[in-house]
């Protein structure tokens, strides 16, 4: 069965001292994948590009506004739904200080929590494909050399 297309989605790989922060999605049946860890981000609205996306999810969503977003990686997923969704998914890395975590005011999710990347691979409720992206990031020297 072909896929039908889906989202255009912006994530963040947000690190602070070797840990990436993400959020707990609410314990909610009508939303994709509830009560599971995930980046923060979301949908690419028509018209804007992937990097706008990001900086306007992590203000409308932490009243966070980085000093500095980089790309990372982009991936299609094709997810196993009926019928199947095609996503494409943008990382982009943003560092993180502590008093700017501190400042961070949610507005989306049941909460949020700092991970190591061996922390997070051993959660049992958590996005794959956000999952793949950061341990991408967290050993992209090993993985790509450089």
């Amino acid at each position: 069965m072909t896929p039908v297309q889906g989202r255009n989605c912006a994530a963040a790989l947000i690190l602070h001292e070797g840990r990436y922060l993400m959020q707990l999605r609410d314990n909610n049946p009508a939303i994709f994948l509830p009560n599971h860890w995930a980046s923060f981000g979301g949908g690419i609205d028509p018209g804007e590009d992937a990097a706008a996306a990001m900086v306007r999810e992590l203000e409308e969503e932490l009243e966070f506004h980085p000093r500095r977003i980089d790309f990372f990686t982009e991936m299609t997923v094709v997810l196993p739904l009926t019928p199947p969704r095609l996503d494409r998914m943008s990382f982009f890395a943003i560092e993180a200080t502590a008093a700017e975590l501190a400042l961070m005011v949610q507005h989306e999710g049941a909460g949020r929590a700092l991970f190591s990347p061996e922390e997070l691979a051993r959660e049992a409720r958590v996005a794959p494909w956000d999952l793949a992206g950061l341990l991408m990031h967290a050993r992209q020297a090993a993985l790509f050399g450089g």
